[in-house]
C-alpha cells in the first residue's frame, strides 16, 4: 500500500490534501505528504473542516507543510460555495500546470511566505500611551456596516453637482470666494445612507464587477487601521481571502517625497519593495513573477489612509496609485470627508457596539498587574459611570477613545465627572503623559496642579503644538526631518538639548531606512493618532490667538473654518476655550468664526457653529448659548420645511454629534413646533429626524408630542413614532405613553403593531406593572384576534415579570378562543413564563 501510494506521488503533477482532524491523526496520510514536500510537489491544502471546530495544529506536521500556503475553503456544504471552491480548486491546478521553473517560483513563494510572516508576526494592538501592554489582534472588534448603494449613489451625484455650481460661482468671483461654500450638502461623512451590518469575511459579496473595490469609511478613532491589520493577519492564517496570493497593505501615509525620490518613476512592484524587501532587494526573477501575477490579478491590495494622501499625493506616485485603484481588486479606507472618488460598494466601520464595550473594559483591567479585587471594582465602577452618562457612554463607542478614558480611569475615578467632552478627555491624557514625564526625569509632581504641570512642561508641549500647526498647513501626516528642524529653529526648542521630548508617548518616530538611523532628528515622525495632531494644533491655535501674532491665527481660520479636513481643529479649540487656561481667546475665537467670510448657503456654517458650541459645553453663558441654539433652530426648520432629505440628512451628522445640544430645551421645542404641520410629508421627516437622535433627557412637552404622533392619519408617522418609544425606552415610560403604545397593537398597520410590541417590551422593566397588566389584559379580550395575538406576544417577551393570576386568567381564556392563531400565540406566552405558569388551572 505504502508503495502504491508513493508511486501516485511520483506521478503527480501536484498533490491535493483535503485536511480534516482524522487526515491529521493518519500515518499514512502524513507519509504521502511528506513525500510530496520531499519531492517538491506543488502542494494545495483543502480544507473541509470548519476552523472554528478544528484547524491544523500548531507545529505538528500538517501546519509545519501547508501553514504557509493559502487553503481552498470547502467547510461551507452550501451547493453555491462548493461549486465555488471547485472553480477555485480547478484555477489553482491551472496555474500550478503553467507554473514558472521551479527555481524561480521557489523565489517568489519565499517572498510570499516572508510577507504572510510579517503580517503574523503583527499579531498584537498596541495600546496609544503604553505600548508594553497590547490586546491580542484576533480579540479585534470590527464592525462593519454596508451602504445602500442606490441611496448613497444619488447624494454623490448632488454632492458632485454642488461642486461644479460652486466651481462655476468662484470662476464668476474674485478671490476671496474661495473661501465660500466650500461644502454644500456636506461631505461623505454626512452622505452615509441607510447601513446594514455585515461579517468581514463578506465584504465583497456585492462587488458585481470582474474588478472588486470597497470602500471602507470610518471617523477618526474608529479602527481603520486595525482593520488592515485584522484582515491581512486572517489572510496570513489562511482564514480569509484565500483566492488571492498575496494581500498588500500599503499604509498611504508613508508614500511621500522623503521615501520616494522625484528623479523616478515607481512601478507597483517597487511600492512592494519599498514597504517589505527594502533590506533584501527583489531579484529580476521575482520583480518579473510579481509583474506577471500583478497583471492577473492575484494579488488583493488594502490602501490604508486616503484621508492621509489625498491633499498632497507626490507626483511621482500619482500614476501608480490611480494604476493601482484602477485595475487591481483593492479595499481603500479613508475618514469620510477625503473621498471624492466613485465606489460602487461601500462600508462603513461603526465603532463598538454597546455588548462590546463592557468586554473591551475587562479585557482592559484584566492586564493590569493589580490587586484583583481592586481591579475588579475599578472596571465595575466605570462601567457603571458610562452607562449613567449618556454623552460619556456615547464617546465611549469610538475605540481610541474608550482606550483613553480605561488609561485614565485605572488612575482616577471621575465619579463627580457628569458630562465628558472629546476636548476635555484629551487634555486629561496629556497631561497623565506630562506627569509620567515628569516622573521619568525624578521630578515630584504630586501637588502640582495642571497648569504647573504644564509649565513644567513648557517646552515640550510648545514643540509639539508649533510642529502640529505646520503639519496641518502643509497636509503632513509623517512629519519629514526638515519640518522638525524648521519648529526647532521657529521655538528655539532644540531636541539636542530637550532629547527627552521624543519619548513622552505622543511621538513617535519611523526609519525605512535600508540601514537603521541613530539620529532621531533624521527620522520621520508621526503622532500616535492624527486625533493628537489635531488638538495639538488647535492649543496652537489658541496661543496664537493670544499673542501679539494673533492675525496669522484669524487667517488661519478664515481660511479654514468650512474645510473638512480641519473640523477637529476647530472643535477642539472651542473646547479647550472652555477652560480657564484659554478663556481669554473666547471673544475672539466666536467673532471670528461668526466672521466674514461667510459660507454662501450658510449650510457649512451652522454645521460648524453645532459641533463647536456642543463641545464647549461649559463655557457660553446663557445669553450666548440660548443666541446661538436661536440660530441652530432656525436652520433647523429651513432644512424640514425645504423638504430635502439630503440638505436634512446633512444637518442630522452634526446633532447626532452633538448630544448636548439635542438635550437643550430650546431644540426640542422646535421640533415640537414642527411636528404640529398639516403636511404629511413635512412631518415624517420631523419624525425621522428625531428617531436618529440620541435624547437622553427629553422634555415632557417632547413626550406628549410622540404620544399625539401615535395616532396620525400617516401610517409612517404612527411607526416612526411607537420606533422614537423603542429608543427612549426608560426614559418615557408614563402610564399614557404605556395607553398610547396598547392602543397602537389595535392599529391596522403591521409595522405600527410590530414596533408597539417591541417598544413595550423595551420598557418592560420601568413601567408600572399594574398599568402595563391591566392594559394588556384588556387586550387579551379584543374582539379583533390579531389584537389578542400581539397582546400574547408581549406577554411572552416579558417573560416571567407578567406571571400574575390575572394574566393566566387571560391566557386561559385565549386558550378557548376559535382563532387557532390566538391559542397558539397564548401557548408560546405561558412557555416563555417557564414554571410560574405551571399552575394546576393551566396544565
Amino acid at each position: 500500500m505504502i508503495l502504491s501510494m508513493a508511486k501516485a506521488v511520483n506521478d503527480a503533477a501536484f498533490v491535493c490534501c483535503f485536511m480534516t482532524q482524522e487526515y491529521e491523526d493518519s500515518v499514512n496520510c502524513k507519509l504521502e505528504l511528506q513525500h510530496a514536500q520531499k519531492l517538491h510537489k506543488p502542494i494545495i491544502p483543502c480544507m473541509v473542516s470548519n476552523r472554528k471546530v478544528w484547524k491544523p495544529s500548531p507545529s505538528k506536521w500538517l501546519d509545519l507543510i501547508t501553514g504557509s500556503i493559502l487553503a481552498v475553503d470547502f467547510s461551507n456544504i452550501s451547493e453555491e460555495n462548493i461549486n465555488t471552491k471547485v472553480r477555485e480548486l480547478i484555477d489553482r491546478i491551472k496555474k500550478q500546470s503553467s507554473a514558472p521553473p521551479a527555481e524561480s517560483n521557489a523565489t517568489f513563494v519565499k517572498l510570499l511566505k516572508s510577507v504572510r510572516q510579517k503580517y503574523l508576526e503583527q499579531n498584537r494592538i498596541k495600546r496609544i500611551v503604553n505600548e508594553e501592554i497590547f490586546f491580542p489582534l484576533e480579540q479585534s472588534y470590527i464592525n462593519l456596516a454596508m451602504v445602500e448603494a442606490k441611496e448613497q449613489q444619488e447624494k454623490e451625484k448632488n454632492l458632485k453637482q454642488q461642486r461644479q455650481n460652486k466651481q462655476e460661482q468662484e470662476n464668476e468671483q474674485n478671490s476671496t470666494s474661495k473661501y465660500n461654500l466650500d461644502k454644500i450638502l456636506g461631505t461623505y461623512e454626512e452622505i452615509h445612507g441607510v447601513k446594514i451590518s455585515i461579517h468581514v469575511e463578506d465584504i465583497f459579496q456585492k462587488c458585481n464587477n470582474e474588478i472588486k473595490k470597497v470602500l471602507v469609511l470610518g471617523r477618526a478613532g474608529i479602527g481603520k487601521s486595525t482593520f488592515c491589520l485584522y484582515v491581512t493577519y486572517l489572510w496570513a492564517k489562511s482564514q480569509l481571502w484565500s483566492e488571492y496570493d498575496l494581500v498588500i497593505l500599503i499604509h498611504l501615509r508613508r508614500l511621500a517625497d522623503t521615501n520616494y525620490p522625484l528623479n523616478k518613476r515607481y512601478t507597483p512592484v517597487d511600492l512592494a519593495e519599498m514597504e517589505y524587501f527594502q533590506q533584501d532587494p527583489l531579484s529580476e526573477d521575482a520583480r518579473r513573477l510579481f509583474k506577471q501575477q500583478y497583471d492577473k490579478r492575484k494579488f488583493l491590495w488594502i490602501l490604508d489612509g486616503y484621508d492621509e494622501f489625498s491633499q498632497s499625493i507626490p507626483e511621482q506616485l500619482k500614476r501608480v496609485f490611480d494604476n493601482i485603484r484602477e485595475t487591481q481588486h483593492h479595499i481603500l479606507t479613508s475618514r469620510p470627508y477625503a473621498i471624492d472618488l466613485s465606489y460602487d460598494v461601500k462600508m462603513e466601520i461603526i465603532g463598538f457596539t454597546n455588548d462590546n464595550i463592557p468586554k473591551y473594559i475587562e479585557q482592559f483591567f484584566g492586564q493590569i498587574k493589580d490587586d484583583a479585587s481592586h481591579s475588579s471594582s475599578k472596571k465595575l465602577k466605570l462601567l457603571n459611570f458610562l452607562r449613567s452618562n449618556p454623552s460619556i457612554w456615547g464617546v465611549a463607542h469610538i475605540p481610541v477613545n474608550l482606550e483613553l478614558i480605561c488609561s485614565l480611569w485605572s488612575n482616577n475615578d471621575w465619579i463627580e465627572t457628569d458630562t465628558l467632552t472629546i476636548t476635555a478627555l484629551y487634555d486629561e491624557i496629556i497631561e497623565w503623559l506630562c506627569r509620567r514625564h515628569l516622573t521619568r526625569q525624578h521630578i515630584n509632581h504630586t501637588a502640582m496642579t495642571k497648569l504647573v504641570v504644564y509649565k513644567q512642561c513648557y517646552n515640550e508641549l510648545r514643540f509639539l503644538e508649533h510642529l502640529a500647526f505646520k503639519a496641518m498647513e502643509n497636509n503632513n501626516i509623517m512629519l519629514p526631518p526638515k519640518l522638525l528642524m524648521q519648529t526647532e529653529a521657529e521655538t528655539e526648542c532644540y531636541l539636542s538639548e530637550h532629547p527627552q521630548l521624543l519619548n513622552m508617548g505622543i511621538f513617535k518616530s519611523y526609519d525605512d531606512s535600508p540601514i537603521p538611523n541613530q539620529n532621531e532628528t533624521k527620522k520621520q515622525h508621526y503622532f500616535v493618532h492624527l486625533s493628537f495632531q489635531e488638538h495639538f494644533a488647535a492649543r496652537h491655535l489658541l496661543r496664537l490667538l493670544n499673542s501679539p501674532d494673533k492675525h496669522e491665527a484669524i487667517n488661519y481660520i478664515n481660511n479654514n473654518k468650512y474645510q473638512q479636513r480641519f473640523r477637529l481643529v476647530f472643535v477642539f479649540a472651542a473646547g479647550l476655550i472652555a477652560t480657564s487656561h484659554y478663556e481669554s481667546c473666547k471673544n475672539l475665537f466666536w467673532t471670528t468664526i461668526q466672521g466674514e467670510p461667510l459660507d454662501l448657503v450658510g449650510i457649512a456654517h451652522v454645521k460648524l457653529i453645532i459641533e463647536c458650541l456642543n463641545e464647549g459645553i461649559s463655557q457660553t453663558v446663557d445669553t450666548e448659548r440660548a443666541a446661538f441654539l436661536k440660530f441652530i433652530s432656525q436652520w433647523l426648520n429651513i432644512c424640514i420645511t425645504v423638504k430635502k432629505l439630503g440638505v436634512t440628512d446633512n444637518l442630522l451628522e452634526s446633532f447626532q454629534r452633538a448630544d448636548s445640544l439635542v438635550n437643550a430645551s430650546l431644540i426640542q421645542n422646535k421640533l415640537i413646533q414642527l411636528l404640529q404641520t398639516q403636511d404629511i410629508p413635512a412631518r415624517r421627516i420631523v419624525i425621522q429626524f428625531i428617531l436618529k437622535l440620541e435624547i437622553s433627557n427629553p422634555i415632557p412637552k417632547l413626550i406628549s408630542a410622540i404620544l399625539k404622533a401615535l395616532v396620525d392619519e400617516d401610517k409612517y408617522v404612527r411607526g416612526s413614532a411607537c420606533e422614537v418609544f423603542v429608543r427612549m425606552s426608560e426614559k418615557a415610560a408614563t402610564d399614557e405613553v404605556v395607553h398610547g403604545l396598547l392602543n397602537a397593537l389595535r392599529d391596522k398597520d403591521d409595522n405600527v403593531t410590530k414596533q408597539a410590541i417591541n417598544a413595550l417590551v423595551k420598557m418592560a422593566d420601568q413601567i408600572p406593572t399594574k398599568v402595563a397588566i391591566d392594559g394588556l389584559c384588556n387586550a387579551l379580550y379584543d374582539e379583533d384576534s390579531n389584537v389578542r395575538c400581539r397582546a400574547c406576544e408581549v406577554i411572552g417577551k416579558m417573560g416571567g415579570k407578567a406571571a400574575t393570576n390575572q394574566v393566566f386568567n387571560a391566557l386561559l381564556n385565549a386558550l378557548q378562543a376559535e382563532q387557532s392563531s390566538v391559542r397558539c400565540n397564548a401557548c408560546e406566552a405561558l412557555g416563555k413564563m417557564g414554571g410560574k405558569a405551571a399552575t394546576n388551572d393551566i396544565i
